[in-house]
């Protein structure tokens, strides 16, 4: 299974417009951001890019498929696969892998123009192999039906493997080896294969470049167009981005993104991260309105949990019981393997 983005690299330098039908609409490449592009941040932050409550359900994700920011419906909002409609799939995916709505309709988007399509296009191969897993090519222009896995059509089954694909580099840059298989780094300069030297600002901004090693100012096909894609989509549904603000328990790439309460850290040996932070019979855990923690005793150490006696655990964690330090039982949300 090949992610479409390894495999797109040199499609990307011919010219894209060789099919009248397969083209992008002037809004995409239009100015949509207030500040200049920086290549060194694509994604104003990690919590960004993991935040999968951009849009929080399915009728957000359907609505924004009626109503897109070209001013009419994509033929997503009708469109099921394998029994699957676009936006379930769409959200399936964000709250399996703990990623952005945002970003399977802006890499919708960006390689095939899908979220703009008002009907099926044409070849096929456009949305049943959208982002190119399971094929030795990815669908282009120029060569619009390579050779595919059957087992894998379908933009459900795309869907989820972009996002398998993603939280993978998310969780390498995030992981203890502190980087992408490609080398990129919040902590190294790499050099794009249009020549241009980056230092991502963040780990999505890595784990982005992992997918896409190309910058391409003003193109198709690189960061700069899912830049300036996802400033067009995000102003389109208000999404002011989120900013490292998590809490207890929450989803996490990095100490960074635990800063919604004091001396916050980040697990990064669990599924998808967890916010946490140390406490001892004298160092309390915080609460706040509607949520709380506590201090439950893992191999002999302190560490504030989720408590989920009055709420349930995010996907990929179940509520336990726990020893409290200090004495007793309580319940929290632990990794589910």
């Amino acid at each position: 299974m090949k992610p479409r983005a390894l495999l797109f690299l040199l499609a990307t330098f011919a010219a894209c417009s060789s099919d009248p039908a397969w083209t992008w609409p002037p809004d995409d490449f239009a100015d949509q951001a207030d500040v200049p592009f920086d290549p060194n941040t694509i994604i104003d932050s990690t919590a960004s890019l993991t935040d999968p409550y951009s849009l929080p359900d399915v009728d957000s994700v359907q609505a924004f498929l009626a109503q897109t920011p070209y001013g009419g419906a994509s033929f997503l909002a009708s469109y099921a696969s394998n029994g699957v409609s676009a936006a379930t799939a769409i959200v399936d995916a964000s709250n399996d892998y703990q990623l952005n709505p945002l970003l399977f309709l802006v890499r919708a988007e960006m390689d095939d123009a899908l979220i703009s399509q008002t009907t099926y296009p044409s070849p096929a191969s456009r949305v049943e192999y959208a982002f190119g897993c399971g094929c030795d090519e990815p669908p282009t222009p120029q060569n619009p039906t390579p050779r595919c896995d059957p087992t894998l059509a379908g933009f459900d089954k795309q869907v989820d493997c972009l996002a398998r694909t993603m939280r993978g580099y998310l969780d390498d840059v995030c992981g203890a080896v502190q980087a992408t298989p490609g080398g990129w780094s919040t902590s190294a300069t790499t050099t794009t294969l249009d020549g241009v030297a980056v230092t991502p600002q963040n780990e999505g901004t890595a784990a982005l470049y992992q997918y896409t090693p190309l910058v391409l100012l003003n193109q198709q096909g690189g960061n700069w167009f899912f830049w300036n894609v996802y400033q067009f989509f995000a102003n389109a549904v208000a999404y002011p981005g989120a900013f490292g603000d998590a809490w207890i328990g929450d989803p996490c790439c990095g100490d960074a993104s635990c800063s919604g309460y004091d001396n916050g850290t980040c697990a990064v040996n669990v599924p998808d991260g967890m916010c946490t932070a140390a406490c001892s019979a004298t160092v309390a855990c915080p609460s706040t309105e509607g949520r709380n923690s506590v201090c439950a005793s893992l191999s002999g150490q302190g560490f504030c949990l989720f408590d989920c006696s009055a709420d349930s655990c995010r996907t990929g964690y179940v509520c336990q019981t726990v020893a409290i330090i200090g004495g007793g039982t309580g319940l929290a949300c632990l990794p589910a393997n």
